[in-house]
């Protein structure tokens, strides 16, 4: 299968970076990839069998079980190969090999060349078929043992009963023969875990965990609480009723134990739960709590904010803050490999996976950014911001509020399923170079030609916040008009006659108010004395936030997309969309601007269906609100294609 191929020597660098791994293997047309199943998931997210520019005719997948999620996903790629491979270093690596297709579940499959596969039982008979039996191999590949060990090599290398004079190795797998000569895994006899490649003795763990003077009792686990994600967990008896900290926990084994070796969950329990045998029950231990916010500095930069949403979504977790280390949260080398890729999507600044290690929090990466490109990165400001690029679902489609910028909602990202890819459009003229476009139809039109060239046809989910909301209904209209298929328009916090400051100086404070206050800087130091420009970048350089790192030209190249923006939608009349809407309103504002819903009904020819948010309107791009509105668009998004809300014409809330 690889005979006849072109050797590749990867770098470091792209080999953990997924997109970027993905981009070397569509620009050099590489045919054969070698990968294990956790690092498969990362690439196929990355869009490894969907880039139209190039897919490998061939993929060998082996080091660790291959889960039958990933083995469907395979099996349905109509054209590329792929082949589940089995062996341990002691049988010379690969031992066995099966072909993925769809009319079989996942098996490690039949021995190759020069190997022979025996599944016996504790007395070393061959067990029948459907019955579990452990594993041996033998044949040239055997390996003569271990280099001085030779306990560990009589234990493992023993002679083979049906060939004399011949060894086999003793895998400690446990696996059964199906019927048609196929080998299926079962998983270990010994309990030897494997996560992410690495072969790991949970005993050599559990025993560095007990030499901790705070624990009693310890039991180590390999939990994919979500698909794809492999973690160690410990879970710890403490001594008496103190309760080892896990960060602590996590320092003490690093200085006993390789880094694939310590645990990236840590769970206190009163005792470690048996079954009636008096064996750990592991199905009775409990999952892992989402790690939490412990310190809670906020973030102070763009890249502040953006990783610790990154931060949150990729460990799992409701919040992290900009000085929690990444790794004490759960994070490890490939969920490092991705963060790499994503901040790479987002700001065009390439991040090694040293710098992450040595970093560690979403502050210390900051900062290392910044040392890089102390202006936004190359793709920060550019019309479509790739959010998460991965994902074989239709993407969504995100517009911008009024200061023309979409990272407001990396925050949602974690809310929302990953096999849908998330882009943010941006107004054009942020970088300064070229001027704001000043009409919103010509907004729109370049808006749909950006979403025609990543989605050439529907159905589109579009969606937005403040006059990102009345964007995205103008977007869908337009794009219904070309007659494409809208499966969801989500619009947030958004009225047909929004609320537009006076003319003359107090419409530039007001303009000015809106922008600081969107990145998150204090409306009350906002509002102490009268704004202007000069007084914008004062602020900025003495409170620091998220635009402290931008020059001076950029910040106002900021506010006059802002106010170009204002005035655009100030001469525009929505047009009609002809179909249903989900819709979040900030409960605390709306009375006060004298906004309704209602005011939605004559460019809306279909149901409005209401999800009350309790915040301001300015605060709905927080956590907490955007919390709320993911889960509602998540379930909004796993309803069935074609599913009216309700009846047109109406709204309910």
């Amino acid at each position: 299968m690889a005979d006849g191929h072109e050797l590749h020597l990867i770098s470091e660098a792209v080999r953990l970076d997924p997109g970027a791994l993905v981009d070397y293997v569509a620009a050099r047309r590489v045919d054969f990839l070698d990968v294990t199943p956790s690092y498969l998931h990362q690439l196929l997210a990355a869009g490894l069998l969907t880039d139209d520019r190039h897919r490998p005719k061939i993929l060998m997948v082996g080091g660790e079980a291959i889960d039958p999620a990933l083995w469907a996903q395979l099996a349905a790629v109509p054209d590329t190969r792929s082949y589940n491979f089995y062996g341990p270093t002691e049988c010379t690596v690969d031992a066995l090999s099966a072909p993925v297709t769809a009319d079989t579940p996942p098996v490690i499959g039949r021995p190759l060349r020069n190997v022979r596969a025996y599944l016996l039982d504790g007395q070393r008979n061959p067990v029948p078929v459907g019955v579990p039996g452990e594993l041996y191999l033998a044949g040239d590949q055997v390996a003569r043992g271990y280099l001085n060990r030779p306990e560990l090599t009589a234990d493992r290398f023993v002679a083979c009963p049906f060939e004399p004079g011949d060894r086999m190795y003793r895998t400690g797998d446990l696996a059964a023969w199906r019927p048609d000569g196929t080998i299926e895994y079962l998983g270990r006899v010994d309990g030897q875990l494997k996560v992410r490649g690495f072969r790991i003795e949970p005993g050599e763990v559990e025993a560095a965990l007990v030499a901790h003077p705070a624990v009693a009792r310890a039991a180590v686990v390999m939990r994919e609480d979500r698909p794809g994600d492999q973690r160690l967990v410990a879970y710890l008896v403490p001594v008496g009723a103190a309760v080892p900290d896990d960060a602590g926990m996590r320092r003490f084994l690093a200085a006993r134990l390789p880094e694939h070796l310590v645990p990236s969950g840590y769970v206190s329990v009163d005792a470690l739960p048996v079954t009636p045998h008096g064996k750990l029950d592991r199905a009775a231990l409990p999952a892992p709590e989402p790690a939490r916010m412990v310190r809670g500095r906020a973030p102070r930069s763009r890249y502040e904010v953006v990783l610790s949403a990154l931060f949150a979504e990729l460990l799992g977790v409701p919040l992290v803050g900009v000085d929690d280390d990444f790794f004490e949260l759960g994070g490890h080398s490939l969920l490092a490999a991705q963060l790499a890729g994503r901040v790479r999507a987002l700001f065009g600044i390439g991040l090694s996976i040293r710098t992450v290690f040595e970093s560690r929090s979403a502050a210390g990466l900051a900062r290392a950014l910044e040392g890089t490109d102390a202006q936004p990165g190359p793709g920060a400001l550019d019309v479509v911001l790739p959010l998460r690029s991965g994902g074989d679902r239709s993407p969504l489609f995100l517009l911008p509020p009024v200061s023309g910028l979409s990272w407001c909602y990396s925050v949602l990202l974690r809310h929302l399923d990953p096999a849908y890819p998330v882009y943010g459009l941006q107004s054009p003229g942020l970088s300064g170079t070229r001027p704001p476009v000043t009409t919103v139809e010509e907004l729109v039109a370049g808006y749909v030609a950006e979403i025609r060239s990543v989605q050439p046809s529907g159905p589109y989910h579009v969606m937005g916040y403040s006059m990102g909301g009345n964007l995205a209904h103008a977007v869908a209209a337009e794009l219904q008009r070309d007659g494409a298929d809208i499966g969801l328009l989500a619009m947030f916090d958004c009225y047909p006659r929004e609320w537009r400051p006076p003319d003359g100086p107090e419409r530039d404070r007001q303009l000015i108010r809106t922008v600081l206050i969107e990145f998150g800087y204090d409306p009350e130091v906002v509002d102490s004395q009268p704004l202007g420009e000069a007084r914008m970048i004062e602020i900025v350089r003495r409170e620091g936030g998220q635009l402290v790192d931008w020059d001076d030209r950029t910040i106002l190249a900021l506010l006059n997309v802002t106010r170009t923006n204002m005035n655009a939608y100030a001469a525009f009349t929505p047009p009609r969309f002809h179909g249903d809407v989900v819709f979040a309103t900030a409960t605390l504002t709306q009375a006060a601007y004298g906004w309704s819903l209602d005011d939605w009904l004559p460019y809306v020819d279909g149901h409005i269906e209401d999800h009350p948010v309790e915040c301001r309107h300015e605060h709905m791009t927080q956590p907490a609100p955007m919390a709320e509105i993911g889960r509602m668009l998540a379930a909004r998004l796993a309803t069935p294609a074609g599913t009216s809300l309700r009846r047109a014409g109406d709204v309910v809330r």
